[in-house]
């Protein structure tokens, strides 16, 4: 299972969906993650200007279960 507290152990802060996929392997779409800025930021991953994730909605934490990817 992914959680926030997984990514900030790897990531050292929150990053954004596409570092989250990339690192655990889950295929998230931009309706299963929570988006805690209404603008973009800094990724700490890929040092981009993106919509940083802050958590998942149900979907998004049912795929996160069922997906083993490289840190889960």
């Amino acid at each position: 299972m992914v959680t926030g507290r997984k990514i900030i152990k790897v990531y050292g802060r929150v990053s954004c969906r596409q570092c989250v996929n990339r690192l655990y392997g889950i295929h998230l779409l931009h309706t299963d993650c929570r988006y805690g800025m209404p603008y973009p930021a800094v990724c700490p991953g890929c040092r981009e200007m993106k919509n940083i994730v802050t958590g998942f909605r149900l979907r998004g934490y049912l795929k996160s279960i069922f997906k083993r990817g490289k840190y889960t």
